[in-house]
């Protein structure tokens, strides 16, 4: 399961990053029928939640804060993907609080196909990336066997036919 501590799309997360996971881990602790940090178990939330987060919470978190987290939530392929037509939505509690419309659907599933895009670019580019390099790079250098080894030696030796030597 992806969990959103720490940051999924990076080894070493940044500042932003590491705020952006505490915050969700504290609204996952404070509302945990509303929020998850599990990825898959995220569902639709209530139109303008953040409103009631900021009157709950008393400025605990800041706008940006909050803003900054709700923004990578909601934007999670599988928060967008459970944006279906007439899914419900959730308020603080795990309350029903509204459903999903038409146009919420075609939105989240335009982002999603977006998301996917930029996915596939990025995966195509790696590969053309790692083709080109290993074509820049000359071929390996064959290593000498021991046979070689003396070979060659006895070839520079003068007067010894290798071909004789090996008849014997």
């Amino acid at each position: 399961m992806n969990i959103a501590q720490p940051l999924a799309s990076s080894k070493n997360p940044s500042k932003r990053e590491q705020a952006i996971a505490a915050t969700i881990a504290l609204l996952a602790e404070l509302y945990p029928k509303c929020f998850s940090i599990y990825q898959e178990r995220r569902r639709p939330l209530k139109a303008g939640i953040h409103v009631d987060i900021q009157a709950a919470l008393d400025g605990a978190i800041t706008p940006t804060e909050l803003h900054q987290a709700l923004g990578y939530y909601c934007s999670n392929p599988v928060y967008l993907s459970h944006l279906r037509k007439d899914a419900w939505r959730l308020n603080l509690t795990g309350e029903l609080a509204g459903a999903v419309t038409d146009d919420e659907e075609a939105h989240a599933w335009a982002r999603l196909v977006g998301i996917r895009a930029k996915n596939a670019a990025r995966t195509a580019a790696k590969a053309a990336e790692a083709k080109a390099k290993a074509k820049a790079q000359p071929p390996p250098v064959k290593r000498l066997s021991l046979a070689d080894l003396k070979a060659a030696a006895l070839a520079r030796k003068p007067g010894i036919n290798i071909e004789s030597d090996r008849r014997k």
